[in-house]
């Protein structure tokens, strides 16, 4: 789907944009701008991991101004729209079923910078939120000092990227040592000619020992927020927050942790109670499945 070359890692910092994110941990862990490997394990599934890591996306827009805009000339853009009042890009509602991949214009195309309208995750996350102590949950969370519109980026779920074996390593010990599991599978999907989907790529983050204000976005079965994949010039995408509808200044902001769809296995004795509260609440924290 994407073409894409392997270079330093140090020449693929220089090409990314700057994040801007001014938010900090209330906890004693290490605060990131946006996704990061995890420490070496020496397998091959890490190593594999590393190479993508370490990849940029080759292929580039060629348009003039704000062209990014129109689906039908940019090569990335039709994924972002202005909302009504004119003052913030928001995600294009579509009538297609949960979200489609977004790429967003990088330091490789030819359009510029301050007319496209393909940028919006790259420059870090919406500004006005805050962590709290939700009452709801017992726990720290994250609601929004202003109303956000339908559509709009909250922020990235920054955390380490996780090989599957690692990943599964730290869901049992989480499990063992009674630690809360920040671990989130996101499983993205391509539809073959006959309609049936084939999983395409599985990108795994743990936000637990280093993330960003995202980790502190609690479950819901009845969520405001949901996620979707952003690639800006890497192969491997950022799992992003953005609003499933309008959201209300003071309100808390919460995602379902089964991920883009919601797949829940088997619930074990073992499993944590869901404190949403929703009308549709299912009683207990989803499993997102691990392949």
């Amino acid at each position: 789907m994407f073409l894409l070359i392997g270079i330093r890692t140090i020449l693929m910092a220089q090409s990314r944009m700057v994040v801007n994110d001014d938010y900090e941990h209330p906890d004693y862990i290490e605060y990131i701008l946006e996704s990061v490997l995890m420490p070496s394990d020496e397998s091959l599934d890490f190593n594999l991991l590393r190479n993508d890591y370490n990849s940029v996306l080759l292929h580039k827009c060629q348009c003039d101004k704000g062209g990014c805009a129109n689906n039908e000339r940019c090569s990335h853009g039709g994924a972002y729209e202005y909302c009504p009042d004119g003052k913030e890009l928001i995600q294009r509602q579509t009538n297609e079923k949960g979200n489609i991949p977004i790429v967003e214009c990088n330091s490789f195309c030819e359009c510029r910078i301050d007319f496209c309208t393909n940028r919006l995750v790259q420059y870090g996350p919406r500004a006005n939120l805050e962590v709290f102590n939700s009452p709801t949950y017992k726990s720290k969370g994250v609601r929004t000092k202003v109303s956000i519109p339908c559509g709009a980026f909250i922020c990235e779920y920054a955390g380490e990227i996780l090989t599957i074996s690692e990943a599964k390593r730290r869901i049992v010990t989480n499990k063992k040592l009674g630690s809360m599991n920040y671990v989130l599978i996101l499983n993205e999907y391509t539809k073959t000619d006959d309609c049936y989907e084939d999983k395409r790529q599985v990108t795994i983050i743990d936000p637990s020992r280093r993330g960003n204000i995202g980790r502190y976005i609690n479950h819901s079965c009845d969520p405001n927020c949901e996620i979707t994949a952003v690639r800006i010039d890497c192969p491997i995408p950022k799992i992003c927050v953005f609003a499933a509808r309008s959201i209300l200044a003071q309100e808390e902001l919460c995602f379902h942790y089964g991920g883009e769809d919601r797949y829940v296995e088997d619930q074990a004795s073992d499993s944590k109670a869901c404190l949403c509260t929703a009308d549709s609440c299912t009683g207990f924290m989803p499993n997102s499945k691990i392949i």
